[in-house]
């Protein structure tokens, strides 16, 4: 190990480094902004001019210097909501902080959309700033250590993503649908080529809400023909009857689902249902209970799971002939039996967030032809019904609200009358009978769970690190296994420790070597041994083995590695004893 310290030490020296670093990264406050905020020269939302220097807002990651930016001729878009992402000089054209290069600043244009040309070069850049994935986490980390010391800039951890569009001969121009730009012939989303698209007919699909107006929507696309996904072509031919559902609900709402109605098929983020077991049925689009969209087959329930970008089988379909009606929000009728869905999440003490769920629930000892509404249609929290002597609220808050059942069985005749006839009802009326026990979930059977797991991506890390930390401590056990390394190196006229402290010791100043063979904690023998120096000054007992092993050392062996270890101290005249 000796001839080997320096090695070791800088990798110790590194690993402190690195640790102080992060923690360091971690705690400070170096990139407070107080100061900035105050005296900074605001262009727009995004651009700034401080001390000469001109800087640009990235959300998520802050602000960045624009690197070579003039202050004094930095100008931006006249819109400052869609374009302010983009500024120049009269060298070149910016996306916040990031050069457009070949684009020339003097006859900059925007086409709308977010499409950028200088009438022959064209770019696409988003206004919402993305995770740089080209940055992976080892240079992002060492890009901030460079930065906590001064010697690297910022790391680009975000930007606004840009892409370059290919030379044409015909001047490109904005459609009116989302991100979509078009020329002679070809058509973009996000820059990026709609295969097989008709430039001239490409529009947005519509999306369909539940009494009120379709609108545009901003995933699926069509020319009248084909069926885009983003950028994606999708596998269908497009008729009146395809369109996009609008989902309500803060988690399902996240992901965007296509429906082709004639043929019962789904498409989920572009991702189709399996085809074999279509015609899917969508259970209900006004999602304040769910975590997951839930579409009914007759081989079962079907969701999307948009961690793994699978469709996957919640359960098998209770529902007989996959007949059911939704009587109110997240509650339905089936038969003679009544359904509701409850959200869920499962959280960690320190892994966080691991999963979130949607059951289906089946009201127990209800006749769904015994259930009938008693609300005056006065205020939207009236919803309450009666089955027999049993009183139910159907609730309108949600998970969200921290009201995660459909259905809540209500405890008295009188709370049910006065809950079904009110008038301007608060949410926090609502609470409060959920907090005082007139308002508490319903006795169910758990028909069905559709989950969803969450990846920590610190956890993540933590695996890599601890499991390569295992990795390599068994590596060099391997390497070294059976090795004998001496506790101490005789050089020249010193006695050196050999452990990772290379403490030295002048050989004409110690007095003797003392060594111990003692009964190890958990079975076996250890070996020990102290350097007492002449001037009554003594050392640590440090611990040794004759080799690197698992196995537990004999007595015998060590004994006779301890005399092997006195005859080399004998040849040096030190003096040594045997405790």
């Amino acid at each position: 190990m000796y001839k080997y310290r320096y090695i070791i030490y800088s990798l110790l020296i590194l690993s402190f480094i690195f640790l102080f670093s992060m923690l360091s990264i971690s705690i400070s406050n170096s990139d407070s902004t107080y100061e900035f905020d105050q005296k900074a020269t605001k262009l727009n939302g995004v651009y700034a001019t401080y001390e000469g220097k001109v800087y640009a807002m990235v959300p998520s990651n802050g602000y960045y210097e624009v690197k070579d930016a003039r202050a004094e001729t930095f100008k931006v878009l006249p819109d400052n909501f869609e374009d302010a992402h983009i500024g120049y000089d009269e060298q070149n054209v910016y996306a916040g902080n990031v050069i457009l290069k070949d684009l020339k600043p003097g006859s900059l244009k925007a086409l709308g959309n977010n499409y950028y040309t200088d009438g022959s070069t064209a770019y696409y850049c988003s206004r919402n700033s993305e995770r740089n994935t080209s940055l992976n986490v080892f240079k992002e980390v060492g890009q901030l250590i460079g930065q906590r010391f001064g010697i690297a800039g910022k790391p680009q951890t975000y930007w606004y993503p840009a892409v370059k569009l290919p030379q044409s001969n015909t001047p490109y121009h904005s459609q009116p649908a989302y991100a979509i730009a078009v020329n002679d012939e070809q058509a973009f989303y996000k820059g990026l080529p709609l295969p097989e698209a008709d430039p001239q007919q490409i529009k947005s699909v519509l999306v369909r809400q539940t009494g009120k107006e379709a609108y545009g929507s901003s995933s699926y696309f069509t020319d009248g023909q084909h069926v885009y996904y983003q950028n994606q072509l999708l596998p269908l031919t497009y008729h009146t009857q395809v369109y996009e559902q609008h989902i309500e609900g803060d988690v399902p709402s996240r992901n965007a689902y296509l429906i082709d109605e004639q043929k019962g098929m789904v498409y989920a983020d572009g991702t189709a249902f399996d085809v074999k077991k279509a015609p899917y049925r969508l259970l209900s689009a006004r999602l304040k209970h769910a975590n997951q969209v839930l579409f009914a087959a007759q081989e079962g329930i079907y969701f999307y799971n948009a961690e793994t970008g699978k469709v996957e089988r919640a359960g098998k379909n209770p529902f007989a002939g996959n007949t059911f009606e939704e009587i109110s929000d997240d509650v339905f009728r089936s038969s003679e039996k009544i359904y509701y869905l409850r959200a869920g999440e499962v959280w960690g003490n320190k892994s966080g967030l691991q999963s979130r769920n949607t059951h289906l629930m089946l009201l127990e000892n209800v006749s769904a032809s015994a259930m009938q509404s008693l609300s005056t249609g006065k205020d939207r929290y009236n919803n309450v019904w009666q089955a027999g002597n049993r009183y139910f609220y159907f609730d309108d808050l949600g998970s969200s609200q921290l009201m995660p059942h459909a259905v809540y069985a209500i405890k008295d005749a009188t709370t049910a009358r006065r809950l079904a006839t009110a008038a301007d009802l608060r949410s926090d009326d609502i609470r409060d009978l959920q907090a005082s026990g007139k308002l508490l979930p319903e006795e169910s059977d758990q028909v069905l769970t559709a989950s969803t797991d969450y990846d920590n991506p610190d956890r993540k890390m933590v695996y890599w690190i601890v499991g390569g930390g295992i990795v390599l401590a068994l590596l060099l056990f391997f390497l070294l296994r059976n090795k004998k390394i001496a506790p101490f190196l005789i050089k020249e006229e010193w006695l050196i420790m050999n452990n990772l402290s290379f403490k030295k010791y002048k050989i004409a100043e110690i007095e003797k070597v003392v060594f111990k063979v003692e009964k190890a904690y958990k079975g076996g023998y250890t070996g020990k041994m102290q350097i007492r120096q002449k001037n009554g000054k003594a050392s640590r007992w440090m611990i040794f083995a004759t080799r690197i092993t698992l196995v537990p050392e004999t007595e015998p062996a060590l004994r006779i590695y301890v005399e092997e270890l006195r005859a080399q101290l004998s040849a040096q005249g030190i003096r040594h004893e045997l405790a």
